[in-house]
């Protein structure tokens, strides 16, 4: 049986063309055998070429929809495909969907609106470059909006020879009122459209439902359509918005619409880490596609390109998850490309393309962060507010990620290997001792009951700040009454405690920038930490004891940190997320409790420094164990580090340990179950092979 074309591809470009048409000098000088060289001279296998932008140009001679008027009597981007496809390049045809300003102005009708009427054009702000005013949105609800995407699809897999075809955009950037979601929502429950977003609303809580039901709808409507059309073609959409706050309404049950997950994100490479794991997890074939453009920060800075160093720890990080690293291009309007560009990621790949033909097992890890999709916002700043939202939602947040990404730093820096679980996988529980849940504020039935038998099969649960009532009760017997009204407050290590509290105790307890969870200990748990107040409420500025701080002054008996078991496992429950604090410090308290419920050998032991990341594939079949060591820091140019000791839990005696892509020897030692060898110094990236 043939392999798909995306097993084996990992080098992957697009070059980005949302380019208007009001001056004449627009992509007037478009060069098809200028694009084709620079792939070439960046070592690209896999072009995803643009036949369609947010702008909503067609760049085929189109019937139903308009050429972009610089391409009319000449299909120079046919030409681009024929050119990559005779070269052996695996081409994928890039189709921008919702976003579309020709069909925008042509139809208005189609346009989604806000509660007010305003369509999107119309709406100021958003996070996006420019804001809300450039893009034109259409609705996926509307009828007649799908049946012309019909005939697009139609058009763009007749007139290009492509092996996939990218679907951008598909997400709800505002919350829509058109009369196509009014009455959609009208037909399936009887009720208009709830005008207040409130998170302890079920009629709100209803109609987010519906929003995600509806673009999850949508995502396989296209794609049903482009297979249809050509059985075979690979269908992918834009995933960036899997760890994005709730406004965009998607959630995992989109991932299947794409043969493999990818998505273009710009937060740097912390951020990355997370993203690789959590795409690893939701993608329905590996490898999982990272994007990110050459243009630093993002593509809003045009000219700024991104150094040859800063895109290989791109790349490295991506191939230490052994996901298919994809860089952004931007194109000058004119039509134009910067070679030089193309010789730096020529460079980039020219070195990392050899580690390709080793990539092989799956992700291992002795932890899991469990992340939400319907956990996605902040439950301690709900306020009942009208449901309008500028384009992109306006700076809405997802407390729930930033809890995730301060377990995961802390988790990275003592060296303990993690993964992410979604509900995708919650049949994958079990391959973890420990599951880490931060700030979930909402848990379906499947996922509870997934989670109590976790633990009561012998997995280790630790639970951050909002967690549901029930499943706390369940596993702990605590009994959650509320919140402090202070939003500085101190956790106060016990005897019991003290242990894991580091520079911490009962007379300088460890401050909490935040609210903490009030409950009950009906469950008799060991408490470890009390919730210890300060002297006067911080919302007070006429009352304080101390002028530039809020220090602890009043003990009390409610559990910040409580301990216990549940069946064969065991459980912590924190009455704060305070993982996700900047403090070393208190990551340092997390780190102590995660290694304290974790009920096994670690599979990795290293006094490698904080800034390396180590993740690690296990093929059982080939009997190899590989090792990926990233040096991530966020400053350039990088500092190499020097060398550090590794030690790998094995079971069975190893053969040999090599370096690749060389496969060079590497001296190692066996003891207690560990094999143990040095990582003499590393740059940017190291990769061990492990073979017994």
């Amino acid at each position: 049986m043939t392999k798909p074309w995306y097993k084996d591809n990992y080098r992957r470009n697009l070059v980005d063309m949302h380019i208007d048409a009001w001056d004449g000098e627009f992509l007037s000088k478009f060069d098809p055998e200028q694009y084709f060289t620079c792939l070439q001279k960046g070592r690209i296998t896999s072009p995803m070429i643009y036949t369609h932008s947010h702008v909503g140009w067609c760049n085929w001679p189109s019937k139903s929809g308009a050429m972009h008027p610089a391409f009319k009597g000449e299909n120079k981007i046919k030409r681009v495909f024929d050119l990559c496809n005779q070269a052996g390049m695996d081409t994928v045809a890039y189709y921008s969907l919702i976003y579309n300003n020709w069909a925008y102005d042509t139809y208005p009708e189609w346009r989604m609106i806000d509660i007010d009427g305003v369509p999107s054009r119309g709406i100021s702000g958003g996070s996006m470059m420019g804001g809300g005013g450039r893009y034109g949105l259409l609705c996926p609800n509307n009828a007649a909006y799908r049946d012309f995407l019909k005939k697009q699809f139609a058009e763009l897999l007749s007139e290009y020879e492509c092996k996939a075809v990218y679907l951008d955009m598909t997400f709800w950037p505002m919350i829509c009122f058109c009369p196509s979601c009014r009455a959609r929502y009208k037909e399936e429950t009887g009720k208009a459209i709830p005008e207040y977003i409130d998170w302890t609303d079920p009629e709100w809580l209803a109609f987010q439902e519906a929003r995600e039901r509806w673009m999850t709808e949508f995502s396989f409507f296209a794609t049903r359509e482009l297979k249809a059309l050509k059985p075979g073609v690979t269908v992918e959409h834009q995933s960036s918005t899997a760890p994005h706050p709730w406004t965009f309404g998607v959630r995992s049950s989109a991932a299947p619409a794409s043969d493999f997950t990818g998505g273009d994100l710009y937060g740097g490479y912390e951020q990355q880490s997370f993203v690789c794991k959590l795409y690893y997890d939701i993608t329905c074939d590996q490898p999982f596609e990272y994007q990110t453009s050459r243009c630093d920060p993002g593509l809003f800075d045009h000219t700024t390109t991104k150094s040859a160093e800063m895109l290989k720890l791109h790349a490295y990080l991506t191939y230490a998850h052994h996901g298919a690293f994809f860089v952004i291009d931007a194109i000058d309007p004119r039509g134009t490309m910067n070679s030089k560009i193309y010789d730096t990621i020529g460079e980039v790949f020219s070195e990392t393309m050899a580690y390709e033909p080793f990539f092989t097992g799956e992700l291992e890890a002795d932890v899991s962060l469990y992340f939400s999709y319907a956990s996605k916002l902040d439950l301690r700043n709900n306020k009942r507010k009208r449901a309008i939202l500028g384009h992109e939602g306006s700076g809405e947040t997802s407390r729930h990620l930033t809890c995730l990404l301060g377990a995961e730093k802390a988790l990275r820096n003592a060296h303990i290997p993690f993964r992410i679980n979604t509900d995708k996988s919650l049949a994958a529980l079990d391959k973890n001792k420990v599951v880490i849940l931060s700030d979930l504020v909402f848990v379906s039935r499947e996922e509870e009951e997934a989670l109590v038998e976790f633990v009561e099969q012998g997995g280790s649960l630790y639970m951050s700040g909002i967690t549901p009532a029930s499943l706390v009760n369940r596993i702990l017997g605590l009994t959650i009454t509320g919140f402090t009204a202070e939003t500085v407050t101190y956790m106060r290590p016990t005897a019991a405690g003290q242990q894991f509290f580091c520079m911490y105790d009962p007379a300088n307890p460890m401050t909490i920038f935040d609210k903490q969870v009030l409950a009950g200990n009906v469950g008799h748990n060991r408490i470890l930490a009390a919730i210890t107040l300060p002297y006067t409420d911080p919302k007070d500025s006429s009352k304080f004891a101390s002028i530039h701080s809020n220090p602890p002054g009043i003990d009390t008996e409610y559990p910040a940190i409580a301990y216990g078991s549940f069946g064969k496992g065991k459980a912590v429950w924190s009455a704060a997320p305070f993982e996700q604090s900047s403090q070393t410090v208190h990551k340092q308290v997390f780190t102590n409790l995660i290694q304290y419920i974790s009920s096994d050998k670690p599979q990795i032991k290293s006094d490698a420094p904080a800034q390396v990341e180590f993740t690690i594939f296990r093929d059982q079949e080939k009997k190899i164990l590989q090792l990926h060591c990233v040096n991530i820091q966020e400053q350039f140019p990088m500092i190499p580090l020097g060398g550090f000791s590794v030690a790998l839990r094995l079971e069975t005696s190893p053969r040999r340990v090599v370096l690749l892509p060389a496969t060079t020897d590497v001296p190692f030692t066996v003891q207690n179950g560990y094999v143990e060898f040095r990582v003499e110094d590393i740059a940017i990236f190291r990769m061990y092979q492990i073979e017994w």
